[in-house]
């Protein structure tokens, strides 16, 4: 079943939690992204001991855009609300062995990839990783345009590994969300079409209910 992800980008722990009570009681699953200010330009909030001392309902994935995704899955490995971790395929990291780490830790494991990394990169992974990540433009930067041919990249992938789900990530909206349905996208992460809206507790749950 599609599942829409609430993405939180945040610049400090105040913005964080406040983008959290907007959303944690309608969304069991709210993706957080993390951003190093190495692997992209832009640097997010990060603090694994205020995510441990968390109380909320909803559970948590973490979308590392960085580039020592190990050094992150350590430090919030003890933390039960992370339920899955995304990481870059353009990494310079041994992912076979960190998707094994994840598993052994009874996490998720799957892999983003960015829009000019050849598909081809998956392959020695698809049959381990829970997830593939598809960005719909480079990473780094929320309310950024998807690039069209990045849903053309989503049903290549879809073709391929037909069992694997496919999330996406960037320009996710009521405008773009049925064309990714129909290519085979299974998570939809959404940010500024949530949390930059008037009510985005209402436009969250619009944009839920174009995937029923």
């Amino acid at each position: 079943m599609p599942n829409l992800i609430p993405a939180i980008l945040a610049n400090d722990e105040e913005a964080f939690r406040e983008r959290l009570k907007l959303v944690e009681k309608d969304f069991p699953l709210i993706q957080i992204d993390v951003m190093d200010g190495k692997f992209v330009a832009n640097k997010t909030w990060f603090d694994a001991e205020a995510l441990q001392e968390l109380e909320t309902p909803a559970e948590f994935e973490l979308h590392l855009m960085v580039l020592n995704p190990p050094y992150y899955i350590e430090e919030t490995q003890g933390i039960k609300k992370i339920v899955r971790y995304l990481w870059h395929v353009e990494a310079k990291t041994n992912h076979i062995a960190l998707i094994g780490n994840c598993h052994d830790l009874h996490k998720q494991a799957g892999l983003a990839i960015s829009p000019k990394t050849p598909v081809e990169e998956l392959a020695p992974y698809a049959d381990l990783i829970d997830e593939i990540l598809v960005m719909g433009a480079e990473p780094g930067t929320s309310g950024q345009k998807l690039q069209p041919q990045n849903i053309e990249r989503v049903r290549e992938i879809h073709k391929r590994w037909p069992n694997l789900p496919i999330g996406f990530d960037i320009d996710v909206n009521a405008q773009t969300i049925p064309e990714l349905k129909a290519a085979g996208v299974s998570r939809f992460c959404a940010a500024s079409a949530i949390f930059e809206a008037d009510n985005p507790s209402a436009a969250a749950k619009k944009l839920l209910a174009l995937l029923t």
